[in-house]
């Protein structure tokens, strides 16, 4: 993985190393289980029709929350964390605005306020058939787990359930230098706007970790696509206000959104080989407009 991590570059080699070390180890799971040990603790979640289940408390440090669902069409996990000073009632009532699909004003306005409200910790979105592992640094404190699927269908009316943490309130370690995960996306601002990174990313069974080096929130979902399918056929399906052919070829999975500066580890768990689209849905902080008609896409062959 070093060699691999080198041939595409000294920033992204550099990147894999400070990644690695934050993690704490975190990149090295399957020595001991599928998704805990090397100092992880994990956090067992199902979520679907029937709400959100997930233990009342559980250890602070790197939460390893491991994703499933019975929903037949996917379901998507959320994790924030408020900041002090804001009630949970707050961050909700600007994400409504931020998924607001009739105003790019209020889209704007609300995930500008969800930024700086909140830490967003990442999430899953999983199928019956793929599970997810998340991977994250968190301190002791409470953290609220959002049904965002059914948020986005009635955002009046939130499923959240209360997780709180116990321990140190640094979160994770980043004594130990963790081994490369197999690959690294990194988010960031360009001059043509919001962009993934990719670097290694080819396999299909591929631990990814996910760092934010913008001042935005984003996620990486992850969907199936057609083959053969190009950036400029994503570009003119999001660009063109979705009046092109949907290229997709399943329900999206991936990982939920991060904030500014944090990183998150991403396994999927028997995920199928074949082609897939990096993207961004989280709304601009200028623009209201989706990360993904503004450019925030990338197709990926994985084996």
């Amino acid at each position: 993985m070093r060699t691999a991590l080198l041939r595409n570059g000294a920033r992204a080699a550099a990147a894999a190393l400070a990644f690695a070390t934050a993690l704490g180890g975190a990149a090295t799971a399957t020595a001991q289980d599928e998704y805990g040990g090397h100092g992880r603790h994990p956090v067992e979640v199902s979520i679907g029709t029937s709400g959100i289940h997930a233990p009342a408390t559980a250890q602070a440090g790197l939460v390893a929350f491991h994703v499933r669902t019975d929903d037949k069409n996917g379901h998507f996990l959320q994790a924030f964390r408020p900041h002090r000073g804001v009630t949970v009632a707050k961050v909700l009532a600007d994400l409504a605005k931020a998924v607001d699909r009739t105003s790019p004003t209020n889209a704007a306005r609300g995930i500008s306020a969800v930024r700086d409200e909140a830490d967003a910790l990442g999430g899953a979105q999983v199928t019956p058939a793929v599970s997810e592992t998340f991977t994250t640094p968190i301190g002791a404190g409470p953290v609220v787990l959002l049904d965002f699927t059914a948020f986005l269908a009635d955002p009046a009316h939130p499923v959240t359930r209360t997780l709180n943490l116990r321990g140190s309130r640094h979160g994770g370690s980043s004594e130990d230098l963790a081994a490369f995960p197999d690959s690294i996306v990194i988010t960031r601002e360009t001059s043509a706007g919001p962009r993934f990174d990719v670097n290694a990313l080819r396999r299909a069974k591929d631990d990814i970790l996910v760092h934010n080096a913008s001042d935005e929130l984003h996620e990486m979902a992850l969907q199936p696509v057609k083959r053969g399918t190009t950036d400029a056929q994503i570009q003119a399906f999001f660009g063109g206000n979705g009046s092109g052919t949907p290229p997709f070829t399943g329900p999206s999975l991936g990982l939920g959104v991060i904030s500014p500066g944090r990183t998150a580890l991403l396994e999927t768990h028997h995920l199928p080989p074949g082609t897939y689209a990096l993207l961004c849905f989280v709304p601009d902080d200028r623009t209201g407009r989706p990360h993904v008609a503004e450019g925030m896409h990338k197709v990926v062959v994985l084996t």
